[in-house]
């Protein structure tokens, strides 16, 4: 009979792979670290309004309408993103379940455009009804149902 002795002292090989595996782990850590605190960052970061800032377009709401009713991708390209002031009539104005009033001016067709307001004009438009002419500044976000704007700002005549 032959008694086996079995080595209790661990091997050296696998240590460099748990060293290896140590050190990307750390740099995960690090890395989803600095993720969390930029996402952090840009959460508390506070909302810069339009108010001051110049539109690069100014046009009636049926035009923004018919440009995108035209050729979808070509307004994107030329407005996402932008700001934009349109001048149009009120054919609807309603209270979101936050609260918040939001407009849409009326095109030709069934579609317009949909305004969504910065909390400090809620106020202005507050007075404002279905039929009024207005102007308002916005940001183009695109086309849903209706051309969106956001970050709007009701401007007074």
């Amino acid at each position: 009979m032959s008694v086996h002795v079995i080595n209790s002292i661990p091997s050296r090989a696998g240590f460099p792979k748990f060293a290896a595996m140590k050190k990307i782990g750390i740099i995960l850590f690090v890395l989803i670290l600095a993720a969390a605190g930029y996402a952090y960052y840009l959460f508390q970061k506070p909302h810069t309004s339009i108010a001051d800032k110049s539109p690069q377009f100014k046009l009636a709401a049926t035009a923004l309408v018919s440009e995108y009713s035209k050729d979808e991708k070509a307004a994107n390209e030329k407005y996402l993103g932008k700001i934009i002031e349109v001048n149009g009539v009120i054919s609807e104005k309603v209270k979101d379940e936050k609260g918040k009033f939001n407009i849409t001016l009326q095109a030709e067709d069934l579609s317009g455009v949909g305004c969504e307001f910065e909390p400090g004009n809620q106020e202005l438009i507050k007075n404002l009804h279905e039929g009024d002419e207005v102007r308002i500044k916005g940001i183009c976000t695109g086309v849903l149902m209706d051309v969106v704007l956001v970050d709007c700002i009701y401007m007074k005549e």
